[in-house]
């Protein structure tokens, strides 16, 4: 079992270092405290999903130290390294001896679908971050998701290649040992064929896939798009061939892939240049009032750039800290969720957040195309 990481009163750690805000000054403090378990990859190949999203959280208790009635939340980290048994095993720690009252999970589909069969078991209420296959929140009542799931964000992807590119014939690529990449992938295809696109190819791949016969076919074919809903590191080597051989079609790839890139291949980001890429966000849309205190607060806080991941960490931690304020002193577990489950218009960095009854969230999907390193907006989708 992989011991907590970190547990400390957020409070005692961020105000020694940067000083009382504006929000301490206003509020009197109880001396309580109230737990909140995390639970994502803080070491591993996947790291930068556990280490960029707390910093999400950090900065959004940073911004809102006290709770309403004066309590401050203690966080309690659990690294599971992105792996599912890890990631149960964490869970049932949090809930059976901390006594956490909600638990935020910043892993992928993989973990987020074992946690997802635990939540009801124990009755306690989960804020999934990053988690987007459509099942995450499927018959459970205390699972809500802050992400689109893939099958909205697939569908988008479908209908701006063929509506706003004009285009007919599109490849899909897929890795079929990865949840987020073939629930992608089979939705894009669904949508695609429904509105009478031509799915030439299906394309499995792995670490070791040799794309240069791959890509000569498909060239052969008249294909007009490649569909990349696949690990950063397949989509550049993919696109270094494409590069050697001269040929550009077009592409699209799927939620947090430059981020990943520029943290896990930094020297290889050129080659996702001209890329369509749907995101939760996007580095030139305008951004809400709340977007931007959130942005100078994280830049004041941290020299990482901002992305995908730390973005949808403040907007998590604010989600639930706003559903145990509305349960004003009777905050437990199950009027945490109910208020969860009730979210409305909660104002996000870029547009409003609705977290639904049955634990989905709706809210902007955005189009971007990667220039220089960042993700230019296209087109934002309701």
């Amino acid at each position: 079992m992989n011991k907590i990481i970190t547990s400390f009163l957020i409070f005692l750690s961020v105000a020694f270092l940067f000083g009382c805000t504006a929000e301490q000054e206003k509020t009197s403090p109880s001396g309580n405290s109230i737990k909140i378990g995390v639970i994502g990859p803080m070491s591993g190949k996947d790291q930068v999903l556990g280490e960029d999203s707390l910093k999400g959280i950090r900065t959004a208790l940073y911004m809102h130290p006290y709770l309403n009635n004066g309590d401050i939340i203690e966080l309690l980290v659990v690294d599971d390294k992105n792996q599912p048994e890890l990631a149960a095993k964490a869970f049932k720690r949090l809930v059976e001896k901390d006594e956490v009252v909600a638990v935020i999970v910043t892993s992928s589909s993989a973990s987020g679908l074992v946690v997802n069969s635990l939540a009801d078991k124990y009755r306690t209420p989960v804020l999934f971050l990053l988690a987007s296959h459509p099942d995450i929140s499927k018959n459970t009542e205390f699972v809500s998701q802050i992400c689109f799931d893939n099958t909205f964000q697939a569908s988008v992807a479908a209908l701006f290649v063929r509506d706003e590119l004009l285009l007919e014939r599109v490849a899909v690529f897929k890795n079929p040992d990865s949840y987020h990449s073939s629930s992608l992938a089979d939705e894009f295809i669904r949508k695609f064929r429904s509105i009478d696109g031509d799915i030439t190819d299906v394309i499995s791949v792995s670490l070791t896939t040799d794309y240069g016969k791959i890509l000569s076919h498909l060239r052969e074919s008249d294909v007009q798009l490649l569909y990349l809903p696949m690990a950063v590191g397949n989509a550049i080597e993919l696109r270094k061939q494409l590069s050697v051989m001269g040929w550009s079609p077009k592409g699209m790839g799927a939620d947090g892939i430059l981020t990943r890139a520029i943290v896990e291949q930094p020297e290889e980001v050129r080659y996702l240049e001209g890329l369509f890429a749907t995101d939760l966000y996007s580095t030139t849309v305008e951004i809400t009032p709340y977007g931007r205190d959130v942005l100078k607060t994280f830049r004041s806080l941290y020299e990482s750039r901002g992305s995908t991941f730390p973005a949808i960490g403040v907007e998590g931690m604010d989600i639930l800290m706003d559903a145990i304020n509305r349960c004003g002193e009777f905050a437990e577990r199950e009027c945490i969720n109910a208020k969860l489950h009730d979210t409305v218009d909660f104002e996000g960095l870029m547009g409003n957040i609705t977290i639904q009854s049955d634990g989905k969230a709706s809210r902007p999907l955005v189009v971007n195309r990667i220039r220089n390193k960042q993700l230019k907006f296209v087109v934002k989708v309701y």
